[in-house]
């Protein structure tokens, strides 16, 4: 088993989540993050 650290990867990871968190605690809605991250899959699979 190889593990390998890939910043570029993290970032992709990291800002998403970032934003939902500060969207949520901006809002206090949940629904907004939650299309926030269907987004993000959705234009990850597409990209």
């Amino acid at each position: 088993m190889v593990f390998s650290f890939d910043p570029y990867v993290m970032v992709l990871t990291a800002v998403p989540s970032f934003m939902g968190v500060w969207i949520r605690l901006r809002t206090g809605s949940l629904l907004l993050p939650v299309l926030l991250h269907n987004f993000v899959n959705s234009f990850s699979f597409l990209v």
